[in-house]
């Protein structure tokens, strides 16, 4: 009876197997790099949204009360600053702060210091122009008082600047730097998704560095016991973004502002302004 020869099946060689892992690697790479990406374009619009609604917010305020918010600090409850709970104490001084969320009646995540955050867990800073005696934040209470109803329309200079790129200047736009608007009543902006890194181990990119500022806000050591920065001048840039990978380095910071007239007219239809 003749004898069947069975014939052994080769295995994969090292190098084949080493071939398959390296596709299947990049593979899965190329999908996690694809969620990620994603999902950070998720966040960025989702705070571009809520930067949005903060400004209608704004000029709501505006509507209502005649005047600005004054910024909020780590120890006003969320509230602008200063505060007594349902009114401004004495007419407001303070330039920048954060986002005065609870005064604005906006619903959203605050952290223990009560400051409303971003989708990324950092304070959404604010700052409002300090033009003719701090005008756009003091309330109309009678002729001679202050406030924008006061001063009057013709009278006001808000002096915000919104540069293309890092001025180089505290309080205006290089020579050499488009300027986006250089009398913006107020500016509301989010330190992206590297804010709190970004201010803590300072980046080399200058054009974040002009919104992050140098002024160090004391810590509330009863809430999140850190000490923000905020800015320390006029002036701050508005980019497209950019990845630490790029040419111009990292720039994920978000920004809005608003035109005063725009400001005006809202005022005006709500009887605010003669």
């Amino acid at each position: 009876m003749p004898v069947t020869k069975v014939k052994s099946s080769a295995g994969f060689t090292l190098i084949e197997i080493a071939v398959v892992l390296v596709i299947v690697g990049f593979l899965l790479g190329s999908f996690i790099g694809s969620i990620t990406q994603r999902i950070e374009t998720s966040q960025r619009e989702s705070t571009k949204k809520q930067l949005a609604d903060i400004k209608v917010a704004l000029l709501g305020f505006a509507s209502a009360k005649g005047r600005l918010p004054c910024p909020a600090t780590t120890t006003s409850n969320g509230f602008e600053d200063p505060f007594n709970g349902s009114t401004l104490v004495t007419p407001c001084t303070l330039q920048h702060g954060f986002i005065p969320g609870k005064s604005l009646g906006i619903d959203g995540v605050y952290n223990r210091d009560n400051l409303l955050v971003d989708v990324w867990g950092n304070p959404i800073r604010y700052s409002v122009t300090t033009d003719s005696a701090n005008a756009f934040t003091t309330p109309y209470t009678a002729p001679g008082a202050g406030g924008i109803k006061d001063v009057g329309i013709a009278n006001l200079f808000p002096d915000l600047v919104i540069c293309g790129a890092d001025s180089g200047l505290p309080d205006d736009c290089d020579a050499s730097v488009t300027t986006l608007i250089d009398n913006a009543p107020f500016v509301v902006l989010s330190l992206g998704k590297d804010g709190s890194d970004f201010v803590t181990n300072i980046a080399p990119n200058s054009d974040q560095g002009e919104n992050a500022g140098e002024a160090t806000v004391a810590a509330n050591a009863a809430g999140e016991n850190v000490a923000y920065t905020v800015g320390s001048g006029n002036a701050f840039v508005s980019k497209s973004y950019s990845s630490d990978e790029a040419a111009a380095g990292q720039f994920d910071d978000l920004i809005v502002w608003e035109s005063p007239y725009i400001l005006y007219s809202h005022m005006l239809e709500a009887g605010q302004l003669p």
